[in-house]
């Protein structure tokens, strides 16, 4: 079923002074970090350990990596590998959820241990680095398995070992304590993530050598996927991690495994075929800069699984399965390798399905999709005059001053300004103000942020604390409750007024009048109008129009402040204006 074949090659650098690695890098770096989780369907409080392993993950997304291997007591026979059985007979495991860091200790740590553990191996420099790719065709499952291993210094064992261990997401079955972890309970079955499901390598890790400064090691694997493994193994949801552990170590119990791991690292996953053009989206997201519109830029990962080189795409996008926005690209993604594309797209206001079709590739139809959650954060709006204004922050804090800190980011994630933590009072519901002044770009969209460490926010039983952020006028632009929990944001427009005659100039061929209005807004321009679209101060979309008329009826809006976004085939112009 696996290991058909593997070859092995190593380079000693500073002897012949060669360098041919292809993905690792050999420049010195930290460690990596792997968390392996011993969890069970039977384990009541283990969704709690899914859940802190998650939320400590999303703290260095592209250095801590998550395995969660079910074995022991409360594990069911679906999950349970032969491989997984190894790995858990190597270590003392006394409770569920429990779990090793870097297998840096013989017996399994507590929950409150992970924490501080991940974060003292990010902070050592390891040894060597470990990177590589897995090409798979998805017809006949066959997976090549490529790991380069980099010794940027000597490892304390003249012979380590590498290993390479699949994993799969979304498996759905029966957790128990499952509504601890509600996010991944889908349609009434909760979703397994990172689940341990095989070893390319043997259990413990292949033995490699030399592993001393200089030497570079490549082994290559071929590997036949299962179509099952307890559950059915979906080529779409599984993931390839290599690590490197030291040397071989008996616990004080008799168990045997390969320990600590001097270095991780996710191996990328590349689909191929023998099709002429066959493209695939491989991920997408959205820009994270903050931004305060809903013109967005997305990001579509493209792997080219076809033996012709790709130069042009075009692409559907439907947002909550709506009109589509088409899209073209064009450029060059030879065979066997991915690019990032690119796509402006508009995404209103709140969390929308997001679904992007290929429905072209070199001028031949062809059709491959994916879907997104894209969650886009509405704003409010902080008015100037000037190019750049003066915004005062507001922080009444509760007696527990030192558990508070904030930041104000700009839409490039620079710190404009930060505080705390501030100072704890005396009495047992004592508050005091800070205000703070901030010069800020006309223009500009900032993000605040304010988190309590103490994870209860700055109000109630040890004081009524509260944030606001008011403009040079002191208008407030953002009123913020205190009872917030561990953490708040709020974004918020820097938006520059330069008339106030009733005639907004919005561009040199646009006008809008009246403003104020109370009914009827005109729209006067010297080219074709394709799109109106009103929001209001949140970024939710109030009305639209084609564009064929010269006016928006805006009547039945309610009082306030709004944005009229108009759309043309050589620009894209946005306005404030007031509904009466």
């Amino acid at each position: 079923m696996k290991r058909i074949s593997i070859t092995a090659m190593f380079l000693m650098l500073l002897t012949i002074g060669l360098n041919a690695q292809n993905f690792v890098t050999t420049t010195p770096t930290n460690r990596n970090a792997i968390l392996e989780e011993f969890t069970g369907s039977y384990c009541q409080y283990c969704p709690e350990g899914h859940k802190l392993a998650k939320e400590l993950a999303a703290t260095n997304p592209d250095k801590i990596f998550i395995v969660n291997l079910h074995a022991g007591g409360y594990a069911t026979s679906n999950f349970i590998t032969a491989d997984a059985d190894a790995i858990h007979s190597g270590f003392i495991v006394n409770s569920f959820p429990s779990g090793l860091v870097n297998r840096t200790t013989e017996k399994s740590l507590s929950r409150n241990e992970w924490g501080a553990n991940l974060q003292q191996q990010l902070g050592q420099v390891a040894e060597c680095n470990v990177a590589g790719q897995v090409t798979i065709d998805k017809q006949t499952r066959k997976a090549t398995v490529t790991v380069e291993t980099y010794y940027t210094s000597n490892s304390a064992s003249e012979t380590n070992y590498l290993n390479v261990v699949m994993l799969q997401d979304n498996i759905d079955s029966y957790q128990a304590g499952a509504d601890a972890n509600p996010e991944q309970i889908v349609n009434g079955q909760y979703r397994h993530m990172h689940v341990f499901r095989d070893a390319i390598t043997p259990s413990l890790g292949e033995a490699i050598t030399p592993t001393t400064a200089g030497t570079l090691i490549t082994k290559t694997y071929t590997y036949d996927i299962p179509q099952t493994i307890g559950f059915n193994v979906n080529l779409d949801n599984i993931e390839f991690l290599a690590f490197v552990t030291e040397k071989h170590q008996t616990s004080s119990t008799g168990g045997t495994a390969t320990r600590p791991i001097l270095n991780a690292n996710k191996l990328h996953t590349l689909f191929v075929t023998n099709d002429d053009i066959h493209p695939s989206i491989v991920s997408m997201g959205v820009s994270a800069n903050i931004s305060c519109s809903n013109d967005k830029v997305m990001d579509v990962v493209v792997n080219n699984s076809g033996v012709k080189e790709l130069t042009s795409l075009k692409f559907e996008v439907a947002v909550d399965n709506g009109e589509a926005m088409i899209r073209t690209w064009e450029g060059s993604i030879p065979k066997y390798e991915t690019l990032n594309v690119e796509l402006d797209v508009n995404i209103p206001t709140g969390i929308h399905n997001v679904n992007v079709k290929i429905v072209e590739a070199n001028g031949v139809k062809f059709e491959t999709s994916k879907d997104i959650t894209v969650n886009n954060e509405g704003w409010s709006v902080a008015e100037t005059m000037s190019d750049v204004t003066e915004i005062t922050i507001e922080l009444m804090q509760d007696k527990y001053g030192t558990q508070i800190t904030w930041e104000l980011i700009a839409s490039y994630y620079s710190v404009l300004a930060s505080g705390g933590p501030y100072e704890n009072l005396k009495g047992s519901s004592a508050t005091e103000l800070h205000e703070i002044k901030v010069n800020v770009p006309a223009g500009e969209c900032v993000k605040f942020i304010i988190r309590d460490s103490k994870k209860n926010g700055i109000c109630c039983q040890y004081g009524e604390g509260y944030y606001r952020i008011l403009d040079e006028k002191g208008n407030v632009a953002l009123d913020g409750d205190g009872a917030f929990g561990e953490e708040a944001s709020h974004i918020i427009s820097i938006v520059k007024d330069e008339n106030e005659d009733g005639v907004e100039e919005i561009s040199s061929s646009f006008r809008i009048y009246p403003n104020p209005v109370n009914d009827i807004l005109y729209i006067n321009a010297e080219t074709e109008i394709e799109e109106v679209i009103v929001y209001d101060v949140y970024g939710r979309q109030q009305l639209t129009d084609n564009g064929q008329q010269s006016s928006i009826d805006v009547s039945r809006l309610n009082t306030g402040i709004y944005f009229v976004r108009i759309k043309t085939n050589d620009e894209v112009v946005t306005k404030r204006f007031v509904k009466e």
